[in-house]
C-alpha cells in the first residue's frame, strides 16, 4: 500500500470512529489564523486536548469532514520523510473533492517526529484555507525551536499537568457556587490532600492507588532516556540522574552550580561546563525550572543562585530521596505552576527576609506571595512580605500569604488557603 492510501485509510477511520470523551481541560486558546503549537512534556494530555479541541469545532457546527487529524506516532506510516507530507493532502482532497474551497481545520500530533517538518508546515500556512494545529513534546519541539522554525507564524501554548481545579473535574467534583460553605469543602479539602502529594498527570490522577508510583517511576525513565539522554548525547547518565534527583528532591531551595560542584567533584569526577549543560538541558524539556532573584539589576540576577522547582509535585516525590511529608515544599510547588499556567513568570526576593514569589504585571504594579503550609503562621513570613512592601512601594499591589487554613482578607496582608487560592 502506498503512502497515500494508508494515509487515505486513517482519514476515514478517524471520521468514522467516535472520539473518546475528553475531561476538560482549562486551556482557552483564541481564534487565529497563526498556526497554533501546543507544547508540553510526555503524558500531560495534549492528544486529549486536540480532541476537546476537535470536539468543540463539531458542536459549532464545523462540518466534521473539513477535520483533518494525524498522529505522526501512528505505526502504519512510519517510517515518514517531509516529502511524504504532500501526500496527506492529495489523499484528503481525493477523499473530499468538494471541501477543496472549504476552511480545513489540520491537527498534526507530534510532528516533530518528520525531519524538516516546519516547511511543509509553512507552506500549507501560506498557500491553504486553513487552521493548523500541533503538538510536540517539549523533548523534540522546544518553544524556541518552533519560533525559529515557523518565523512569526505561530503562537506557542503550554500544557501543564492536570490544575487543582482540573483536577478536581477529574474526579467528578462540581464546584457549586459558595461550595466553601457547605460540607462539599470537606470533600475538596481531602482531595487537595491527595493532589499535593500525587500530582497531576492525568493518566496518573484516573489510575489505581497501588500503580501510581510505578507509572510515575516509569515517567521519569522516559524524560532521562528518550528525552534527555537521546535528544542531546548525553553519556553520564548516572551523573544525569543524580543531578536530577538532587534538584527535585531540593524544591523551594536555592540551587548554586558551584556549591554541586564543590560536594560531588570527589565523588564524581565532572566539569562545571558539563553540569551547566546539563542543567540547560533540563529546563530546556520543562522537568526542572530554575527561578531568578527580583531584582532591576540583570547583574545581581545573573550572580544570584536560583530557586529550584519540578513539573510535577507526583514525578518529585515517585523518586527523590524524602525522609519527610515536605508539605512545605511540595505546596510551594504547586504554586510555582500555578503562577506558570496563569501565564506569569515568577521570581523570589531575599534580603532580610525572603518572598517565596513576585509577580510583575503587565502594568508595572509587583504582587509579592509566601507559601507558609503549616498550621500556625511563621511571623517570619509577615515580615518578609512586609519588608518588600517597604522597599518597592508605592509598586507593590497585593501581598498574599498563603496558608493551610487560615483566611484573613482584611489588612495589608491577605491571607488565603491554598487549596482556595488554587481554584479562584
Amino acid at each position: 500500500m502506498t503512502k497515500k492510501e494508508m494515509f487515505k485509510y486513517i482519514i476515514k477511520e478517524f471520521h468514522e470512529a467516535r472520539l473518546p470523551e475528553p475531561y476538560g481541560r482549562n486551556l482557552t486558546i483564541p481564534e487565529t489564523q497563526k498556526v497554533i503549537s501546543l507544547i508540553g512534556p510526555r503524558r500531560v494530555g495534549k492528544t486529549y486536548y486536540f480532541y476537546q479541541l476537535i470536539n468543540n469545532l463539531i458542536e459549532n457546527s464545523i462540518n466534521p469532514g473539513q477535520i483533518l487529524y494525524i498522529n505522526f506516532e501512528d505505526d502504519r506510516i512510519l517510517p515518514l520523510n517531509v516529502t511524504d507530507l504532500n501526500a496527506i493532502l492529495e489523499a484528503y482532497y481525493e477523499l473530499y473533492p468538494e471541501n477543496t474551497e472549504e476552511m480545513l481545520y489540520i491537527f498534526f500530533d507530534e510532528i516533530q517526529n518528520i525531519d524538516n517538518w516546519e516547511l511543509f508546515i509553512r507552506r500549507v500556512h501560506d498557500k491553504k484555507n486553513a487552521r493548523i494545529y500541533i503538538t510536540g513534546s517539549s523533548s523534540k519541539l522546544l518553544s524556541k525551536e518552533i519560533a525559529t522554525s515557523l518565523r512569526g507564524r505561530t503562537l506557542s501554548y503550554y500544557l501543564f499537568p492536570l490544575s487543582f481545579k482540573e483536577f478536581l473535574q477529574f474526579k467528578q467534583v462540581t464546584l457549586n457556587k459558595d461550595f466553601e460553605y457547605t460540607n462539599a469543602r470537606f470533600k475538596v479539602k481531602q482531595l487537595f490532600n491527595e493532589y499535593l502529594y500525587g500530582g497531576g498527570f492525568p493518566e496518573v490522577v484516573l489510575e489505581a492507588e497501588e500503580l501510581k508510583q510505578d507509572i510515575l517511576q516509569n515517567y521519569f525513565e522516559m524524560f532521562i532516556y528518550r528525552d534527555l539522554v537521546e535528544r542531546f548525547s548525553i553519556r553520564n547518565t548516572s551523573l544525569l540522574k543524580s543531578l536530577v534527583k538532587f534538584l527535585i528532591t531540593n524544591i523551594g531551595t536555592t540551587f548554586s552550580v558551584n556549591s554541586y560542584y564543590k560536594n560531588i567533584k570527589q565523588d564524581m569526577p565532572v566539569g562545571k561546563d558539563t553540569l551547566m549543560e546539563y542543567l540547560s538541558y533540563l529546563e530546556d524539556i520543562n522537568l526542572i525550572y530554575l527561578v531568578p532573584i527580583f531584582s532591576y539589576s540583570l547583574k545581581k540576577q545573573q550572580v544570584n543562585p536560583r530557586k529550584v522547582y519540578c513539573i510535577d509535585n507526583g514525578l518529585r516525590n515517585a523518586v527523590s530521596f524524602m525522609f519527610s511529608k515536605d508539605e512545605g515544599r511540595l505546596a510551594e510547588n504547586l504554586v510555582f505552576l500555578e503562577l506558570k499556567r496563569r501565564r506569569t513568570e515568577p521570581y523570589y526576593w531575599k534580603n532580610k527576609g525572603e518572598v517565596d514569589f513576585i509577580i510583575k504585571d503587565r502594568d508595572s504594579s509587583l504582587t509579592a506571595i509566601n507559601v507558609s503550609y503549616t498550621d500556625e503562621i511563621d511571623e517570619r513570613e509577615t515580615k518578609a512580605l512586609l519588608e518588600f512592601a517597604d522597599e518597592f512601594s508605592p509598586k507593590v499591589k497585593e501581598l498574599i500569604l498563603l496558608t493551610k487554613d487560615l483566611e484573613n482578607t482584611e489588612g495589608r496582608i491577605k491571607s488565603i488557603p491554598l487549596w482556595k487560592w488554587l481554584i479562584r
